[in-house]
């Protein structure tokens, strides 16, 4: 079988991590690269990636792309949905699938329904088919938990963990998540969603939608983390009284009760290391706790096998719940 013919849009750190990813994988074959940056317009996506790919010029706009119909656009762009629209339809219009790491495109269905629909109707239309993807939100805080609650009944709650030691992962990430910065400032930038994870609302309608449940209600909290001691990371020392990180923690009602709870801890030097834990009560109460995830690799990971199913998956926008996760 031909190789699928992949289209390289964001060339960020993600997007050479996808890249870098490509090249190992033989089913796959790069055909065109797309970043805004001009100074990355000034070199070619092998150069750009460090790995084993065509010397592609990059370009600034998948208009200006010329792969065939079918070919499958790599996004790794933006995280608000808003964002990332006019691309996704660019992509549509042209005749190309699309897998992405928007968050907000994992599940659209609540916050942005009519957008999600605008997108599901154009992908219909035109027969390819959408992607959200991603380690989380799409997979250890959402799917994976769906996966394992098949191995119980009657559930009564469901609560996920997720803890990021942030010195193991990239400076925008640390920045992303205030570290150094003043905890006040820190909060007002969470209130008004400037900083901060985008998508722990959405793994929590997905779970819920996994699992057959219409929650009632749906809260998500965000407050700073403060050091008590001083920290070295990659933006400077951390001092005692300045943000180490950050917390959020979401929570689903259904008939008054919370069923579903999420937690995910953003922290400089996190006590336990990273690790992703998964607690479901039912007619068993079950634990699964993982380690060694590495977000960035496991992003393009995801991105890159998902890549390789999207061109027979149904047309329109998919979510990880309708999509397959065993090979072609």
């Amino acid at each position: 079988m031909e190789p699928i013919p992949v289209i390289h849009l964001g060339l960020g750190p993600i997007g050479q991590q996808i890249g870098r990813t490509v090249a190992h994988e033989p089913r796959l074959r790069s055909v065109a690269a797309v970043d805004i940056d001009p100074h990355l317009q000034e070199h070619t996506l092998d150069q750009i990636c460090d790995a084993d790919l065509p010397p592609l010029p990059v370009v600034a706009s998948l208009a200006q792309t010329q792969a065939p119909p079918g070919a499958v656009v790599l996004q790794a762009t933006v995280s608000k949905l808003t964002q990332a629209r006019e691309q996704i339809l660019q992509a549509i219009a042209q005749g190309y699938h699309l897998v992405s790491t928007c968050e907000e495109l994992v599940w659209p269905w609540e916050d942005h329904p009519d957008l999600a629909r605008e997108l599901d109707d154009a992908a219909r239309r035109a027969g390819v088919t959408i992607l959200g993807v991603g380690v989380n939100p799409g997979m250890v805080m959402d799917t994976l938990p769906v996966l394992i609650s098949r191995l119980t009944s009657d559930i009564e709650q469901v609560h996920v963990k997720r803890v990021v030691d942030l010195l193991e992962r990239r400076l925008p990430l640390q920045e992303k998540n205030g570290l150094g910065k003043d905890p006040d400032w820190v909060q007002s930038k969470l209130d008004r969603g400037e900083i901060g994870h985008v998508g722990l609302k959405d793994s929590l309608f997905m779970l819920a939608a996994g699992l057959g449940w219409e929650l009632d209600a749906v809260g998500v909290e965000s407050k700073p983390l403060v050091a008590q001691e001083p920290i070295e990371s990659g933006l400077g020392w951390i001092e005692p009284g300045q943000c180490i990180g950050v917390r959020q923690d979401a929570h689903g009602l259904l008939a008054g009760e919370p069923r579903i709870t999420m937690t995910l801890i953003m922290e400089a030097g996190a006590e336990g290391g990273s690790r992703d834990e998964i607690f479901i009560t039912g007619d068993q109460t079950l634990h699964m706790k993982l380690t060694g995830v590495h977000g960035d690799k496991a992003t393009a990971a995801i991105l890159v096998n998902q890549a390789l199913r999207v061109p027979a998956m149904p047309p329109g926008l998919q979510t990880m719940l309708t999509a397959p996760l065993l090979p072609r």
